[in-house]
């Protein structure tokens, strides 16, 4: 059985949520308080010195940082979620440096300080996080999804934190493609929501309801 280390509100750990969901991998999750500081706890410091979230753990192997476990994920069990041949790869791989680094430094802070009022420099992160929406916005005028003409691990990287921009007080209606893009997701099997993403589709019973 896998075992996430894991936050209902966090970014991070919903790329792993959606993944292992449309994997139909079942897992067992862990909370873990990091508002609270339970990351920074001994028990947690010994799984990841990092005292970061997401981890992974499968057996004896601990997979650290979200883009890593969507690739460990991939290459166990769905490869073509990381690329066929070294051009799919090494688009995939600029994209997941896009999600850590581009949305990491802009939209997921942007996003915490008004969550949990971190004191960061807003404006700044502000102004990166139009910068990365505008550059997501221009890729996907000529692409329905971020690379390899189909989903794959580079969308569940960049998504959660784009999905999330409103709760940064960015302006999402702005960029009609991205949202195109959030509703190709939101419609893929196995998709799953958390507090600020769109629902799941309605199914025809629920439709009915």
């Amino acid at each position: 059985m896998l075992t996430l280390y894991d936050h209902p509100r966090s970014g991070n750990c919903h790329k792993v949520r959606l993944f292992l969901s449309m994997l139909r991998l079942p897992y067992e999750s862990v909370f873990i308080d990091v508002p609270n500081g339970v990351n920074r706890e001994p028990f947690f410091t010994a799984i990841n010195p990092l005292q970061q979230i997401p981890v992974l753990v499968d057996g004896d192997y601990t997979i650290q940082d979200s883009q890593a476990i969507l690739l460990y994920l991939a290459h166990r069990h769905a490869p073509d979620w990381a690329g066929n041949g070294a051009r799919e790869i090494a688009d995939i791989a600029q994209w997941l440096s896009f999600a850590a680094n581009e949305i990491g430094n802009s939209l997921q802070p942007a996003r915490l300080y008004y969550l949990l009022g971190e004191e960061i420099d807003i404006a700044a992160a502000q102004a990166k996080s139009l910068r990365a929406l505008k550059i997501l916005d221009a890729h996907l005028t000529r692409h329905p999804w971020l690379a390899a003409g189909r989903p794959t691990i580079a969308d569940l990287a960049c998504f959660p934190y784009v999905g999330l921009a409103r709760e940064g007080r960015m302006p999402l209606d702005d960029f009609p493609h991205v949202l195109d893009w959030i509703s190709r997701i939101v419609a893929l099997d196995g998709y799953v929501t958390m507090p600020g993403l769109p629902p799941p589709p309605a199914t025809p019973d629920r439709a009915g309801a």
